[in-house]
């Protein structure tokens, strides 16, 4: 350190900012070092049943009960969400939706609703990610198709539903169901945004399955879902690009100046 101080001292002072700033960037990186943000995808499956003021998830054939619901085991991820946490057999509660706890186009308060934990498995004695649901975002098929003749690359939204459907050129159509939500590391309490997308595939046009909904009251069905973490830098990483931009703006302006 007695020798950093006297090299500083012997740098002219406004060529001396630059080397300061890297001085304090070095000083601040291992504090930035220890964040432990969480990154990457997972998708599993389950299924799930839809109704007109709620949605219940479950492990098995549906429909699926109010109570606190479940998942298979996810098929693949990466990053922080690959193995084990992509191949935890004891899967984990998902929690379930209605229009009390998650309304929709509504930004929920604070870390918003817990939404997924992992179950302890052998390979995962000590889960330490949780996923949060901040936003149940609304469907963007509007109501404009939803009851035309079907026809392939019609999309249509109910009123207030998260749902988009699409109809394929089959036959066939999906159901999407996106949210936002944050992942949290829950050694550190860190949180990272997370996008999840739900979509499950019917093999009618999704007029059949809404005259369906009307009838029955509820859609049960397979759903596949995908997960993913993208962390943000963190805010004293952007102090430290400031500060030495500063820095060299400055060094730069007296060079022109010679």
């Amino acid at each position: 350190m007695n020798r950093m101080i006297e090299t500083v001292r012997r740098i002219p002072p406004l060529r001396a900012i630059p080397f300061l700033c890297l001085v304090v960037g070095m000083a601040f990186a291992p504090s930035a070092a220890m964040a432990t943000p969480v990154s990457g995808s997972l998708q599993l499956g389950g299924t799930f049943t839809i109704g007109s003021t709620f949605l219940n998830f479950c492990e098995t054939v549906g429909p699926c009960a109010a109570a606190p619901g479940n998942w298979n085991v996810p098929g693949n991820g990466t990053g922080d969400l690959s193995n084990p946490y992509a191949n935890d057999p004891n899967g984990g509660l998902i929690t379930n939706l209605n229009t009390g706890n998650a309304p929709v186009g509504v930004t929920l308060g604070g870390n918003g609703l817990l939404f997924l934990t992992f179950a302890p498995s052998g390979a995962l004695p000590v889960p330490d990610i949780q996923f949060y649901l901040t936003r149940l975002d609304a469907g963007v098929g509007g109501t404009g198709s939803c009851a035309a003749p079907a026809a392939a690359g019609q999309t249509c939204t109910l009123t207030g539903s998260p749902v988009t459907f699409l109809n394929g050129g089959s036959n066939n159509s999906s159901a999407t169901i996106t949210m936002t939500g944050l992942a949290r590391r829950i050694s550190t309490n860190e949180f990272d945004p997370l996008t999840m997308v739900f979509t499950a595939q019917f093999n009618t046009p999704y007029q059949t399955v809404l005259a369906a909904l009307a009838a029955q009251g509820t859609i049960t069905q397979t759903y596949s879902a995908s997960f993913t973490a993208i962390p943000i830098p963190e805010p004293a990483t952007f102090g430290l690009i400031g500060a030495a931009l500063v820095g060299l703006g400055l060094f730069q302006r007296r060079r022109s100046r010679i």
